[in-house]
């Protein structure tokens, strides 16, 4: 869709026209994607955009867009964007419905529900009682969802409109990987933005774990009860995040990591890392501070 066409209604002059293709905060890779820009703070993530893709920006940041982005100017960009995207996001960035398809030897609990379209489940699917599978959800074959989980749905993202709170629709998917078991209580968020929210091959979350939109986590990981990880982070293989720990938006835990019970994770986590506390830290460096305050 062309961004003139996108604009069209809005308090908004396009200066450069580009093609469209979905929605997006700066942060996000992808060509094609509209962005809003208003704040010289991000200006880093500006300049590490590249390819194809429209920005809307203040008239007074109009100058730091690259020439070779679409344009749009207006006073407000992120409710410019917000109010496209309520118009025209579930047009761009929603899949195309489809008719369920269940596999005949999945096991579903009579009291389970699943959306009328848009889902897949593999052979030997087990979905325990008032589970809750919506619509554009993958589960492929040997995984468990326990009861009351949920999968799919809107996550956690509100914006402001004409001076009203909103919560920002999602119209991205779930995809669960082989072998995984999703325990009791558990809720994976739908992708925002397009995006998809993944757990992968082998990998446990046990009761009642959130997983916000777009997280992917790797193979063969433990996340053990009432763990919390934030929007966008990645989870790689064989990674293990204590009970009760929340780890932010954004992070990339690295394969084989470990998070202690109760941590609080800010920051990236290297490859094999260890990291306790609130704010989390390195484990060794959380004990030698320990001994230092026990004298």
């Amino acid at each position: 869709m062309l961004l003139s066409r996108m604009m069209d209604g809005l308090p908004a002059q396009v200066v450069r026209d580009v093609e469209v293709t979905g929605f997006g905060p700066l942060n996000m890779t992808g060509e094609g994607l509209l962005h809003y820009f208003g704040d010289p703070r991000f200006q880093h993530q500006l300049d590490a955009l590249s390819g194809n893709r429209a920005v809307l920006a203040t008239p007074d940041t109009a100058s730091l867009i690259p020439d070779g982005f679409g344009l749009a100017l207006c006073d407000n960009p992120k409710e410019a964007f917000l109010k496209a995207y309520l118009a025209h996001g579930e047009a761009i960035e929603a899949p195309a419905p489809f008719a369920n398809q269940i596999d005949p030897t999945a096991r579903i609990h009579p009291r389970a529900a699943i959306a009328e379209h848009s889902v897949r489940i593999g052979a030997h699917v087990t979905i325990g009682a008032n589970a809750v599978v919506h619509e554009r959800v993958t589960i492929e074959d040997r995984a468990a969802i326990g009861a009351n989980t949920v999968l799919g749905g809107d996550g956690f993202e509100v914006g402001m409109i004409d001076g009203r709170q909103i919560a920002v629709p999602h119209f991205g998917s779930v995809l669960i990987r082989s072998g995984a078991v999703i325990q009791s209580c558990c809720a994976v968020d739908w992708g925002l933005y397009g995006g998809c929210t993944e757990i992968g091959e082998g990998t446990v979350l046990d009761n009642m774990v959130h997983i916000a939109h777009n997280v992917r986590v790797g193979r063969n990981c433990q996340l053990i009860a009432c763990v919390f990880v934030g929007g966008s982070t990645v989870i790689e293989d064989e990674a293990r995040i204590g009970p009760n720990a929340t780890v932010s938006n954004g992070l990339r835990i690295g394969r084989g990591a470990r998070v202690t019970i109760g941590a609080v994770v800010t920051r990236h986590v290297e490859e094999g890392g260890h990291v306790t506390g609130n704010f989390a830290i390195p484990h060794g460096q959380f004990m030698d501070n320990l001994r230092k305050v026990r004298g």
